[in-house]
């Protein structure tokens, strides 16, 4: 009785084994299905650009003829060009400027709203993250008619108490700190959210403490929220500075690289010599090298600000 009762309960626990691994099988059967087309399209069209770009930095093309294999020839030219110093320069500029922006306004932003009565800061939380949705066109049409010579907003408050009305955007000298100027106070951006984010969940117990040891409010953000927020300072360095290297726009549409070469980028030469000057190789070779520039930029930082245990 004993071994048929043994029997039967090992065949039902065979059945029942075989119907998860079933179940299992078919699970990972549909999450392959209900993936592949995110996964193809991912492919075509994000993987496959990249990787056209890489290699057609080798190749002499128009866009219509054959392309032509002309080695390193491409990149040899750019870096002799007598614009790549002055791109350089600019692209630095920018990018350490970005950088500084970001970490200084969005987290002294994210101290300000953290440390707010709930309600308050509540409000104030969804007040600075509401001009995110904006669109940037808009933006950067805004601050067009602020810097407008003479007659923009800046220049009218700035006469209005007495002082010089600069011309920003025309001027070779204020030229690159006006695309600067573009979204002050600079702190409705992803950079705010992830300061933010990463203030909402310190550890309350080293908040507690520092709390019964007295510790004021400024060495408060220097002794503990600073070195506890590492990654995510980490993570606001690189975001901000790719995002400066990749985002001509504003370029493009207030100076288009003037006056003269005062504010002209290399991303900006990229998408000028491909689809105003038909150069697309020449272009891509350009795109190469700033891929390899900002994935230097992101492993020295990586390294720089990694987080340290003892």
């Amino acid at each position: 009785m004993i071994c048929v009762m043994d029997e039967t309960f090992m065949g039902v626990k065979h059945g029942i084994n075989g119907r998860v691994r079933l179940s299992a099988y078919r699970y990972r059967s549909v999450l392959v299905v209900l993936l592949l087309p995110s996964l193809l399209l991912i492919g075509v069209f994000s993987y496959y650009p990249a990787v056209r770009s890489l290699i057609g930095g080798f190749y002499q093309w128009n866009g219509f003829s054959a392309p032509v294999y002309a080695g390193i020839s491409q990149f040899k030219q750019y870096l002799q060009s007598p614009n790549f110093s002055t791109e350089v320069k600019n692209i630095a500029v920018l990018t350490g400027g970005s950088i500084l922006i970001s970490l200084v306004s969005q987290f002294t932003a994210a101290e300000i709203v953290t440390r707010m009565p709930r309600r308050s800061g509540a409000i104030a939380k969804y007040v600075l993250i509401l001009p995110i949705v904006l669109p940037p066109l808009v933006l950067i049409e805004v601050w067009a008619y602020l810097l407008q010579p003479g007659s923009g907003l800046i220049d009218h408050i700035l006469g209005a108490v007495g002082l010089s009305q600069p011309s920003w955007l025309a001027d070779s000298h204020l030229a690159l700190i006006s695309i600067l100027l573009v979204g002050f106070p600079w702190i409705s951006n992803l950079g705010f959210l992830i300061f933010l984010g990463g203030l909402q969940n310190l550890p309350k117990d080293v908040l507690d403490a520092a709390r019964l040891d007295g510790v004021s409010a400024i060495r408060r953000v220097f002794t503990i929220d600073i070195p506890l927020l590492l990654p995510q300072f980490r993570i606001v360095v690189i975001l901000s500075g790719i995002n400066a290297v990749q985002n001509f726009v504003p370029i493009l549409l207030l100076t288009n690289g003037g006056p003269g070469t005062a504010t002209l980028v290399p991303g900006l030469d990229m998408y000028q010599s491909a689809f105003q000057n038909d150069q697309y190789g020449y272009g891509m070779a350009i795109g190469t090298l700033l891929f390899v520039a900002m994935l230097i930029f992101t492993l020295v930082v990586m390294r720089a600000l990694r987080t340290r245990t003892t």
